[in-house]
């Protein structure tokens, strides 16, 4: 059953086929998304807090942008909340793979110190510039899907993205890298 109208109203009534196809097709997504903003120590629980806050707000879902946008800004509302609560400064948490994407010139020995860089580098960046990078670049996301996952215009969306860059890049440059 893929994730249409019908599969949300039934999920919506409590029907828990529907619901584990909406799990099952968005678990993946969301979790990647949430341990980038909470940390990997935090990521299981604030994934399944925001699936329990999805399917309890399944009635508030208008239809007018996409299922998958909507539960990706019901799930980065809630990884925010959780920092909020504890209070602590979060990283991005990125894998080598993604290391070696952002800086594809680099051999596969490079991965580790690539990968160490850019977390340092991603730290020194504003939390909001942090999440429109991530969203963009590793979420492959669109503007419009940006805006609505954080509840911004596209033109913010492209200013947070530009300025992250040059700022990534600068950081990446004072710390050694050789761009």
């Amino acid at each position: 059953m893929p994730i249409d109208a019908r599969c949300i109203q039934l999920a919506r009534h409590g029907d828990r086929d529907a619901q584990r196809v909406i799990y099952e097709s968005l678990v993946a997504r969301v979790h990647r998304l949430v341990l980038r903003i909470v940390g990997p120590s935090d990521a299981e629980d604030v994934t399944q807090n925001a699936f329990l806050h999805l399917f309890a707000k399944l009635s508030s879902f208008r239809h007018e942008s996409e299922f998958a946008t909507w539960a990706h800004r019901l799930a980065v509302n809630e990884a925010l909340q959780h920092v909020r609560r504890v209070r602590r400064h979060v990283t991005m948490q990125l894998t080598p793979v993604d290391a070696i994407q952002v800086c594809s010139h680099a051999s596969c020995d490079q991965a580790a110190d690539l990968k160490e860089l850019l977390e340092k580098a991603m730290s020194r960046i504003d939390r909001e510039q942090q999440l429109v990078l991530e969203l963009r670049e590793m979420e492959q996301m669109s503007y419009s899907q940006i805006a609505d996952v954080l509840g911004i215009s596209e033109g913010t969306v492209g200013s947070r993205l530009n300025r992250a860059r040059r700022e990534l890049r600068e950081h990446l440059l004072a710390l050694g890298w050789e761009g």
